[in-house]
């Protein structure tokens, strides 16, 4: 049962330091830092779940609002798993994301939460990988933002 939970749809006034040790409760330590601040600004969809004012739960997507969405960091406080918000997280950003195809990307562990949810495995997926890139990296500047 998720109670009083309060769901936030925007990065005004999250803890950046909260969103950190969440990510490290749920075992997703290896996005921390201003890298992971920059990723949530920058995502067309948050949903953030707050309990008594503390941080337990989090999603985000990226979308161009018409066709396409991919949905990242899904994290739940394991004091809150098993009781339905990472649920109602996904409901809740499901449900903002007009478009006729939501992909993730969820290991074998929890591919049957997201099968509940209606997900299945989509065969044809392809996808370019560069690890270094994990890593903290200075932010575009505003020049090659807009292509200059």
């Amino acid at each position: 049962m998720i109670g009083n939970i309060e769901f936030r749809e925007s990065c005004k006034g999250l803890d950046w330091t909260e969103l950190e040790a969440l990510f490290v409760s749920a075992k997703l330590d290896h996005r921390r830092g201003p890298k992971q601040r920059r990723a949530f600004e920058n995502s067309g969809r948050v949903c953030l779940a707050y309990d008594e004012g503390r941080l337990v739960g989090v999603c985000r997507a990226i979308t161009d609002g018409e066709y396409h969405a991919f949905i990242y960091d899904v994290a739940v406080h394991p004091d809150w798993q098993g009781r339905g918000l990472g649920k109602a997280l996904m409901r809740r950003l499901l449900s903002r994301l007009p478009v006729w195809r939501i992909m993730l990307v969820a290991d074998e562990e929890v591919q049957g939460f997201y099968r509940r949810l209606g997900f299945a495995l989509y065969g044809d997926v392809m996808a370019l990988r560069d690890r270094s890139k994990l890593e903290e990296a200075e932010p575009l500047s505003d020049d090659v933002k807009a292509g200059r």
